[in-house]
């Protein structure tokens, strides 16, 4: 058993832990349900081969810890060895280079070129690597993978595929004006 206790990130659903043996590594640990890490899991496996380059990577099997049943990954650190900022302070810092811009642009078309579907785009989803002066996207969050809260209860974007890539791109619109108006 893996004893965390330095707390780096806290979501709706996770805590994200610095791994005490690797700093170069991160565990997360579901607060409530157990079941968001083994989506998480299963979520990576499924995608890591057509967007990998936005993904950090994560380790092969669970862990056990003092808080239950962990996933770890990679930690997402700059060159100085601190932990990449969110997207949205480069937002708020007008940080956005181009560099930047084509890798969201480019991380948008590859979802949907291989229908793909995330649904949150929030911009605390994505960090941002600093590594040999240049900018890196990173998505950090694949929980909601296939998984729109919709409006009616009969999920109809599960079973049809246009309208799956419809919701997801207007999320995508929202995380693109967002970042191409800096």
């Amino acid at each position: 058993m893996i004893t965390i206790n330095k707390i780096i990130g806290k979501g709706a659903n996770r805590l994200c832990f610095e791994h005490p043996e690797d700093n170069s590594k991160c565990i997360k640990i579901a607060i409530d349900s157990k079941s968001v890490i083994f989506h998480e899991f299963d979520v990576y496996k499924q995608v890591k081969n057509y967007i990998g380059e936005y993904l950090p990577k994560y380790e092969d099997k669970m862990v056990h810890t003092n808080f239950g049943i962990g996933l770890v990954c990679q930690a997402i650190k700059d060159d100085n060895g601190q932990f990449a900022k969110h997207l949205s302070y480069y937002v708020k810092k007008s940080a956005i280079d181009n560099n930047l811009k084509f890798q969201i642009i480019n991380f948008a078309e590859d979802l949907i070129r291989h229908d793909i579907f995330f649904y949150d785009f929030n911009l605390y989803n994505f960090v941002v690597q600093i590594k040999n002066e240049k900018k890196y996207l990173y998505y950090i969050d694949l929980k909601s993978f296939e998984n729109y809260k919709p409006l009616t209860f009969l999920r109809l974007e599960k079973i049809i595929t246009p309208l799956a890539r419809w919701l997801m791109k207007r999320r995508l619109k929202r995380l693109l004006s967002v970042t191409k108006s800096i």
